[in-house]
């Protein structure tokens, strides 16, 4: 870690490969999911790195890693936690609306969508409908993403506002 801290890219790409395997055993304990697994020594390389300015090289290295590595778990499963209390099982999926006949409902949308501020409608239009990044949304519309996203925002609010009521 010391040569990592000195700027040795060679050597900081070493240590972290070395640390993946470790990581992973010293992980495991908080999943048995592969994704999570990955996920949680993922997270916590990025967390070492944006700490090494914090390692001590009089130090051991591995409770320095291994009290990040519990941070990470614990926000991993904090979040997790939070996101599960939203969700309901269910039995059986619910059934699939039945097709639109008349093609009402896109008439709706697409009358909506025109009733839109151009840049609300472009930022939709480049988010939701032709699916691109918000990077790239906010390229392609010559803004920020910041700004995009505050469109996109405000349009969906309108948007759901229109097709309500």
């Amino acid at each position: 870690m010391r040569a990592a801290q000195a700027g040795d890219q060679a050597m900081y790409r070493e240590l972290l490969l070395d640390l993946g395997p470790l990581l992973g055993r010293f992980l495991r304990r908080w999943t048995n999911e592969p994704q999570d697994l990955d996920d949680l020594t993922q997270d916590t390389l990025i967390a070492m790195h944006r700490a090494r300015h914090t390692f001590d090289p009089s130090r051991p290295l591995e409770p320095w890693l291994f009290a990040i590595a519990r941070h990470v778990a614990a926000d991993h499963l904090r979040r997790r936690a939070a996101r599960l209390a939203h969700e309901l099982p269910v039995e059986r999926l619910p059934d699939v609306a039945a097709p639109d006949q008349d093609g009402s409902a896109m008439r709706g949308l697409e009358d909506a969508l025109a009733r839109l501020p151009p840049n609300q409608r472009e930022a939709f239009e480049l988010l939701k409908l032709e699916g691109l990044s918000v990077e790239a949304g906010a390229l392609r519309a010559g803004t920020t993403t910041g700004a995009l996203k505050v469109r996109a925002h405000r349009a969906y609010r309108a948007l759901k506002a229109m097709l309500r009521g």
